[in-house]
């Protein structure tokens, strides 16, 4: 009698390194945090450095680095007495391993928050094209809120679609509370084609605005359809006056910028 194939359930989890920058240099990372917390317990670098995985110099090295960026000295050293020198973080240095771990500990519960709801992920975005919500908006996605802002009348709202990409909507706060939205609620983002807009590629900066490559141009009388890719599976519809696409030039195969105003951004749960 042939064997039954045996099922295992797939079970996703998510990871994030931490790290801290002051401008393009790296200031710290769990690593240095670790460095500096061993540094502190034992006052002793040789011993701190192989505990966290550096050498010696390695360990010198980071610390330099990080009081450079900082704009202070990080250890102090006491040479002498029993048992040999001593190697002392500053008040600066216990300070800055002191607002190290408070981020790192909200990181930590961010990434678990995720990591809690990734094994529902793939269900969500499989079963998008199931879910009973029909408009006639062309960018519908279906993501999960990973951060809310909220100010004196309105709420930023920060989605993961595609389990990559984040998509920032400014809605009422009126609405937020009426849709019950906090982080980690299922959400749709739905954006029309005519709020989307396309430009020459250039620096990407600010939120809603993405690197993209045009696949597809549907050319009408006075105004075109452009389909722009701005993440692997992910993309933009945008609907372009003809002469905006005969300016720009546009063709399949280039890199544009697409963007769209938070304000733009409809907001929508399954019922």
């Amino acid at each position: 009698m042939p064997r039954r194939p045996t099922t295992h359930k797939i079970i996703y989890s998510l990871d994030a390194e931490l790290l801290i920058r002051v401008g393009d240099e790296l200031l710290a990372n769990a690593k240095r945090i670790e460095l500096l917390r061993q540094i502190q317990q034992l006052e002793n670098l040789t011993k701190a450095a192989k505990l966290a995985g550096y050498s010696y110099k390695g360990a010198w090295d980071a610390m330099d680095q990080m009081a450079t960026l900082s704009g202070g000295e990080l250890i102090e050293r006491f040479a002498g007495g029993k048992g040999g020198g001593r190697t002392k973080l500053t008040a600066r240095g216990s300070q800055l391993l002191q607002n190290f771990m408070l981020v790192q500990d909200e990181h930590w519960r961010f990434v678990g928050r995720l990591n809690a709801l990734a094994n529902g992920l793939a269900g969500d975005y499989a079963s998008r094209a199931e879910t009973a919500m029909k408009t006639s908006v062309r960018n519908q996605f279906a993501g999960i809120i990973v951060s809310i802002q909220e100010g004196a009348a309105n709420a930023e709202i920060g989605v993961m679609v595609n389990g990559m990409q984040i998509i920032v909507a400014s809605i009422t706060l009126e609405s937020c509370r009426e849709l019950k939205l906090q982080i980690g609620s299922k959400v749709f983002a739905l954006i029309k084609a005519s709020s989307v807009s396309l430009s020459a590629a250039s620096a990407v900066h600010g939120r809603n605005h993405f690197v993209a490559t045009v696949q597809a141009i549907t050319r009408g009388g006075q105004r075109s359809e452009v389909l722009a890719g701005i993440a692997e599976g992910l993309a933009l519809v945008s609907t372009v006056d003809n002469a905006d696409i005969d300016r720009l030039g546009l063709r399949v195969g280039q890199a544009v910028t697409a963007s769209f105003e938070a304000s733009s951004v409809i907001m929508g749960i399954a019922a």
